[in-house]
């Protein structure tokens, strides 16, 4: 009678094994689907002086694209600008960049205003791959400016704890070269019908020296 009842509870025991089976796969998936890391979502800012626009763009915190190393207690962000309701981020729409401080509960924003766009953020590093500064190449955004076609560009240089920021070329078509030893930074820019080559120090980001390499002609 023993042996027929362990037989009995025997089956039914195999018998739940599938569904038991099924229950143990559905608490690991949920466990997983906890615990799994997912990219929180951005912050939505708004600068300073500035009240939160109800309708156009909206300026959201991101991680810089280029890896900036600026100590244990600093960190820098790009400002991206977005259409509301927009599921996707237009290219290169960096508005504006900021500084986060453990020291400081508020974000120091780089440039006082939104109307440019950041096409081109790069460290400047010396030979012991310090950053001695930030390279940023703008182009504004007014209406003025979209309506005439011409995008022009502005070279700024950031210090690396964002404490300075100075424009060092305005009215660029284009940098064909960018150098920098640590000391000095070359540039060479293409800016109307001329090459020019600009030297810039390194330690007040005062201009050196800004002279013409050559002039080009149209073919007739």
């Amino acid at each position: 009678m023993k042996t027929a009842l362990l037989f009995v509870n025997l089956r039914r025991f195999n018998a739940l094994l599938p569904s038991l089976a099924l229950l143990l796969m559905a608490v690991v998936l949920a466990w997983s689907a906890l615990t799994t890391d997912k990219p929180s979502p951005a912050k939505t800012v708004v600068p300073p002086g500035q009240p939160e626009s109800l309708s156009g763009d909206v300026l959201e915190l991101r991680k810089l694209d280029v890896d900036l190393d600026l100590g244990p207690k600093l960190v820098m962000l790009k400002v991206v600008s977005k259409k509301k309701n927009a599921p996707t981020y237009e290219s290169s729409e960096i508005r504006n960049l900021v500084f986060v401080s453990d020291d400081s509960e508020t974000l120091k924003w780089i440039f006082p205003g939104q109307g440019q766009e950041l096409v081109s953020v790069h460290p400047l590093k010396n030979a012991a791959n310090e950053i001695k500064a930030i390279y940023v190449e703008a182009v504004a955004k007014s209406s003025e400016v979209k309506a005439s076609g011409f995008h022009l560009s502005s070279i700024y240089l950031v210090s690396a704890d964002g404490s300075v920021l100075r424009k060092v070329l305005s009215d660029v078509d284009e940098v064909v070269s960018r150098r920098n030893d640590g000391n000095k930074l070359r540039l060479i820019y293409h800016k109307e019908n001329s090459i020019r080559m600009a030297q810039v120090d390194m330690q007040n980001f005062n201009v050196l020296a800004d002279r013409e390499l050559a002039k080009m002609s149209e073919l007739k």
